[in-house]
């Protein structure tokens, strides 16, 4: 910041604190004509000024606002010329709440993108105070503007806990599906053809064809037609069909919070619940047959125990291990041999 930006921020101050007197509106005519760059400084700076009303209500401005004008006010006594002169300390203060203003608009227009990799955890405090955890192997892009939060779940597993604001809805998309919420917490959890959404606290309502605008298609649960959004209640999940207006309404396990550290399946087929456990095997990946896709299992095993996992499901079903260089290939047993026995330390790579 030069010495044009400093006599630009003080006129800025000087404007908003009070109608200029006549003469100071020569003297502020004099500084702008008497160099092109007067002008385009002070409409820069008014502009980042101005921009306070958009964040009125922001008790960090505030703050900052009072400062300035503070100093500004003191200050007033003084007499301006042609190039006036401010005390140090008001430039100071106004300068702190242009950059403060700048800063604070960029965090409310802001679109940053979070990911994990296989077998990682990660909490982060959004712009607004909400909490998301991301589960492993997951990505989520997040995208904050005056009037909405928008987030879209790429791949992976999220939870939030959102920070209320009735007049800003909290919005996240996955597939064709959008959670919209106000102060609540929940997860999205998006596999290859489906997507899943469970409700802890609050009330949350999900969407079909979000991505197309306005939802059109509407969700059927359990064989009825619902409204154009599906409303849940705590405790309750949500699974949707990418491909079919199907979707099944269930009670949710409380295990399956990702705070948890932990993976519960209820009936699940075997297939997905391999795609959730490969997000946190850092070793081989498991793979599952085609004859071996349909099984459904039921249990609770802690995230990334992936021997653990192999060893449940090879002992209470007919499938066996079988281990190979890049992959541990899930299939079903088949004559004399079919026992309940698997290779041990499957999951590390060899």
């Amino acid at each position: 910041m030069d010495a044009v930006d400093d006599v630009a921020i003080a006129w800025c101050v000087r404007c908003h604190d009070a109608p200029l007197s006549p003469e100071d509106q020569e003297s502020l005519a004099a500084w702008l004509a008497s160099d092109p760059s007067h002008a385009e400084r002070f409409e820069r700076v008014r502009g980042l000024w101005d921009g306070f009303d958009d964040h009125a209500h922001a008790p960090e401005l505030l703050m900052l606002r009072r400062q300035a004008l503070g100093a500004a006010q003191q200050a007033g006594a003084r007499r301006w010329t042609a190039r006036p002169i401010p005390r140090a300390g008001m430039i100071a203060a106004a300068a702190a709440l242009l950059l403060a203003i700048g800063l604070f608009a960029a965090l409310h227009t802001s679109s940053r993108y979070y990911e994990t990799g296989i077998g990682e955890r990660r909490t982060v405090m959004l712009a607004d105070g909400s909490t998301m955890t991301l589960d492993a192997d997951t990505g989520v892009r997040v995208r904050f503007t005056d009037d909405r939060r928008e987030l879209t779940l790429d791949h992976g597993r999220a939870s939030f806990k959102v920070a209320k604001n009735p007049l800003r809805p909290f919005a996240v998309t996955s597939g064709k599906s959008m959670v919209v919420a106000v102060g609540t917490a929940f997860s999205v959890e998006q596999l290859p053809d489906q997507v899943r959404v469970a409700l802890y606290e609050g009330r949350v309502a999900v969407l079909r064809d979000a991505a197309e605008g306005p939802a059109t298609q509407f969700a059927t649960v359990r064989g009825t037609r619902e409204t154009a959004e599906q409303a849940l209640t705590p405790g309750q999940e949500l699974i949707v069909s990418m491909d079919t207006p199907l979707a099944t309404l269930r009670a949710a396990a409380p295990s399956d919070r990702l705070e948890g550290g932990q993976l519960s399946f209820t009936d699940e087929p075997l297939l997905i619940a391999v795609q959730r456990v490969n997000r946190y095997n850092v070793g081989r990946p498991i793979v599952v047959s085609p004859e071996a896709s349909a099984i459904h299992i039921s249990g609770v095993f802690n995230a990334g125990d992936i021997d653990a996992f192999l060893q449940g499901v090879v002992a209470a079903f007919p499938v066996r291990a079988i281990p190979s260089q890049g992959s541990i290939l899930l299939s079903p047993r088949h004559g004399p041999d079919a026992t309940n026995s698997m290779p041990r330390n499957l999951s590390p790579t060899t």
